[in-house]
């Protein structure tokens, strides 16, 4: 990222203000174009860095709003005896679930019937009887 910034100031110091020759005839000029310090309006680098800074707010936000989405898909269909793991590694099976509620309560042992609350947002995935086969 860093490096990315240090390029656009290096190719934004290698600009200059492009002056028009001197009339041939004497007749006399704008003499303060040669003062001018450059812009970054003057030219196409001012739309092109920002085209650069727009695909990398998309590239960047894109992903996250997906995992967002796909998160709150999850909590939206989790419903009672869903065998769920949590962000911790903590394999359990819904005993209690409400929509608007924040925290679910997981049977996590079935010979004792111990039970604990976890935040709804900790629950990364819901196992299927097809991956609970497998391992």
């Amino acid at each position: 990222m860093i490096n990315f910034y240090n390029t656009c100031w290096y190719f934004l110091a290698q600009t200059q203000v492009q002056t028009p020759d001197t009339p041939v005839d004497g007749a006399v000029g704008n003499e303060d174009l040669g003062n001018q310090t450059p812009s970054l309006f003057d030219n196409w680098m001012f739309p092109a860095l920002m085209a650069v800074m727009l695909v990398y707010f998309i590239m960047m936000a894109r992903p996250k709003n997906k995992a967002q989405a796909k998160t709150s898909d999850l909590l939206a269909n989790l419903k009672k005896n869903d065998k769920v793991v949590t962000a911790g590694g903590i394999l359990g099976t819904v005993v209690n679930h409400r929509s608007d509620a924040e925290y679910v309560t997981l049977r996590v042992d079935e010979a004792s019937n111990s039970k604990m609350q976890v935040l709804a947002k900790s629950i990364v995935r819901v196992v299927s009887d097809e991956d609970a086969k497998e391992s």
